[in-house]
């Protein structure tokens, strides 16, 4: 029995970023699909000359998809091999879709659109990763290959600041208390304020890494809890992706739990959630439901489930704080403040949620 539950969110931060770029690929490939079949059907009517323009036409294209999806294809194997020396190869080897088994163009084309949108996402997290270990990009030949950093076979001589920023070029443009520091480095005779300088640079660097990558992991949580959610069932209401950076509320259910939803709230300080069941009210409705216990009982059921999904995408949540059903009654809010969502009836058939109270029981 449970009632409202907290717990600390820990986060593996490469397995979580990885999950994320999996899953906004899968988006991706999925609006490419759900696009190229409403151009279908708004060009279904088309006369017999017009379709055979858009056949040729898509045809000649299918050579040059074939070739782009080997390309990207090819950009996710190098990466795969960085994933592999950071340690992060069974987590990388999730987030890839697979190719189409059709020849379909339109569905060829959305793989390769997914997997172009998903090998430029995983260069950022693993090269991040890489500079945080303090690998030695510009030394790496396979680093070399995906960060293009500066060679040390270029013609032009390298400077000690350039050796040391090699580490967040794939990052682009550098914060201006970098770039000043990095001048002051380079000018400065070798000496023991030279290398003051560039320890405090390495340490400025390794700062931004650990930055540039919390923030990456605070939006990647959000979409993993939100997706995860929809995944086991739930309906969600939207999940901004700041959610676990200035923290927030959440409401999510199923369709068949009538009046009662979850409230999942985030102390982003804290690095904490809080779930607890709710109730929606009319205005002015105070009465306690025999339904309430029913409602805790069947959250607390499910509730291993969410945490169980949520760990093997790299969020693990740890509890602290669980009430038993009943220590504390169920929340009543008013309907008008909650997010609107379907329901169903009896028969299962969906319908839309009105302003009277609901009264059914839990499915």
């Amino acid at each position: 029995m449970s009632g409202p539950t907290t717990a600390i969110v820990v986060t593996e931060p490469v397995t979580a970023l990885l999950a994320a770029a999996g899953i906004r690929a899968a988006m991706a490939v999925y609006e490419s699909h759900r696009h190229a079949a409403e151009l279908q059907e708004e060009h279904a009517d088309a006369n017999a000359s017009r379709q055979a323009i858009q056949q040729t036409a898509l045809a000649d294209g299918l050579a040059a998809l074939n070739a782009a999806a080997i390309a990207a294809e090819a950009s996710i194997e190098r990466l795969s091999q960085l994933a592999d020396s950071l340690g992060s190869a069974a987590a990388f080897g999730a987030t890839r879709p697979q190719r189409p088994q059709s020849t379909n163009p339109e569905s060829l084309a959305a793989y390769v659109r997914g997997l172009e949108r998903l090998a430029e996402e995983l260069r950022t997290i693993l090269l991040t990763e890489a500079g945080r270990q303090q690998r030695n990009v510009a030394g790496s030949g396979l680093i070399d290959a995906i960060a293009v950093p500066l060679s040390a076979t270029q013609e032009v001589a390298i400077t000690a600041s350039q050796r040391l920023l090699a580490r967040i070029t794939h990052l682009g443009a550098l914060p201006q208390d970098l770039e000043l520091l990095a001048r002051e480095l380079d000018s400065t005779l070798p000496g023991e304020r030279a290398e003051l300088l560039a320890t405090e640079l390495r340490r400025r660097i390794q700062d931004q890494l650990d930055s540039v990558q919390q923030r990456q992991v605070q939006e990647a949580t959000a979409l993993i809890v939100g997706h995860t959610l929809k995944e086991l069932g739930y309906q969600v209401e939207d999940v901004a992706e700041t959610l676990f950076v200035v923290g927030g509320v959440v409401h999510f259910r199923r369709s068949s739990w009538g009046d009662y939803l979850v409230r999942l709230r985030v102390d982003a300080k804290a690095s904490s959630v809080n779930f607890n069941v709710i109730r929606a009210t009319g205005a002015g409705d105070n009465e306690r439901s025999v339904l309430d216990h029913i409602a805790e009982d069947r959250w607390c059921a499910e509730f291993p489930a969410l945490l169980k999904a949520l760990e093997v995408q790299g969020v693990r949540l740890d509890v602290t704080r669980r009430l038993g059903a009943g220590e504390l009654p169920v929340q009543l809010v008013e309907r008008s403040k909650l997010p609107h969502f379907a329901t169903e009836d009896r028969t299962g058939e969906r319908m839309e949620r009105t302003s009277q109270p609901l009264q059914r029981e839990l499915k």
